[in-house]
């Protein structure tokens, strides 16, 4: 009877671990985290662009910080899902803020490819074609790993 109840025990251990390390592959998805990145950054430039001459480029910058990631409606041109790309959204900004930050201040022209294009970047090593991004399921990304950037 024990014996029974040991295998039992294993094979549902071995099953969650099975399930659990599917999540994770799931959670991987290199085109939704770099179009993810150049997105945030095409309008976070567009909305300090939009209000730096009213607000002056310091307060512009702040502002856009603050809002590009909680409206949807920021993301709905691109390539994947809003609810994806703004989840990636959130990535970006969580890993790369003061980054992201002086660079609008200084006006850098060569944002996104110095954030999202670097070495270990979002988009480092990603196969943007067209092709390659329809090939890939729209699945729900639920996080990022930290070694995906």
């Amino acid at each position: 009877m024990v014996r029974v109840v040991r295998r039992v025990l294993a094979a549902v251990f071995a099953l969650v671990l099975t399930l659990a390390s599917t999540a994770e592959a799931k959670k991987e998805v290199p085109q939704v985290l770099c179009e993810s990145c150049r997105a945030t950054l095409t309008e976070l430039r567009t909305m300090v662009d939009k209000t730096a001459k009213k607000q002056g480029r310091e307060n512009a910058v702040t502002d856009a910080m603050e809002a590009i990631c909680e409206d949807m409606y920021n993301f709905r041109t691109y390539a994947y899902p809003p609810p994806q790309m703004q989840k990636g959204c959130r990535t970006i900004m969580d890993r790369h803020e003061e980054e992201i930050e002086t660079a609008l201040w200084r006006g850098d022209e060569n944002l996104v490819e110095f954030i999202c294009g670097r070495p270990k970047g979002a988009c480092h090593g990603v196969d943007m074609s067209e092709e390659a991004v329809n090939s890939k399921p729209m699945e729900i990304v639920k996080d990022f790993e930290d070694d995906e950037l």
